[in-house]
């Protein structure tokens, strides 16, 4: 069971986490799946997982939100028990981190202005569309493979979803993001309005399709690579009901019916 799995006695970090009564659950900008509401409180799937673990380990959430470029300083450091914001399970964070099981499949696709002519993916292939995406983010090496002739930059998100402000002012043409975030994108981001560009050209339906998406990331929770038994409890919960229910499938599946409430 998972409670079991995440009694004390089977990791210092549990022990350690008992012990100072709280869960410093580490977050970041990325709705549905991270946002800050109007009273300035965390809401999404990871805020309500956060509020799942720490009830199962029988202490209080203490949610604290970071930039991607320092979500795997945060875990080395102990400053987070545990990451989870969306967290892409790459190779590159692998070499100094760990991950749990995968939870979700996030597929990305192709930001720019709805005024531009760019339609497809091969527009954007060229040596003066200028690419930008955020410090620490995956989508840089999927932009390396799809449009490997356009330059890229790294910039600070800087609590927002996607660069836009390089967009807006032309610095740059192009940007990446997670399909699923397209309606709150439309949404918050309106002067000047963005299109999506995917497989299929521009996306012309409410949520991109799986054919749409450039390749999908595992998505899973970022956890400090020395504590075996810290890894089994939340793969336990992760699993938790995986053979029925599961409360974080449910989870992400609400909030992605429900995301236009985090656009705000």
């Amino acid at each position: 069971s998972v409670t079991a799995a995440c009694a004390p006695d089977k990791s210092p970090k549990i022990q350690a986490i008992k012990s100072a009564g709280v869960l410093h659950w580490g977050i970041g900008v990325s709705p549905p799946f991270g946002f800050s509401a109007k009273t300035g409180n965390w809401q999404g799937v990871e805020a309500e997982n956060a509020v799942e673990l720490a009830g199962i380990l029988g202490v209080k959430p203490d949610i604290i939100a970071y930039d991607y470029s320092v979500m795997t300083t945060a875990l080395q450091q102990n400053k987070a028990d545990i990451v989870g914001a969306q967290l892409f399970d790459t190779a590159e964070r692998r070499k100094v981190i760990d991950f749990s099981e995968p939870y979700y499949k996030s597929g990305q696709i192709y930001y720019v202005l709805k005024s531009s002519t760019y339609q497809t993916i091969a527009d954007l292939d060229k040596a003066d569309v200028n690419f930008v995406y955020g410090t620490g983010g995956a989508q840089g090496d999927l932009a390396k493979k799809y449009t490997p002739n356009a330059p890229q930059q790294q910039v600070p998100l800087q609590g927002q979803l996607i660069p836009y402000q390089f967009l807006s002012t032309n610095r740059a043409q192009s940007t990446m993001g997670e399909s699923a975030a397209w309606p709150v994108l439309q949404q918050k981001f309106t002067n000047p309005p963005l299109a999506a560009i995917g497989k299929q050209g521009r996306v012309t339906s409410d949520l991109p399709t799986e054919a749409d998406m450039l390749d999908p990331f595992n998505v899973a929770f970022g956890l400090a690579n020395n504590d075996a038994g810290w890894k089994a409890c939340v793969n336990a919960w992760v699993g938790w009901g995986a053979s029925g229910s599961n409360p974080l499938k449910e989870r992400v599946d609400y909030w992605l019916r429900h995301q236009t409430e985090a656009a705000g």
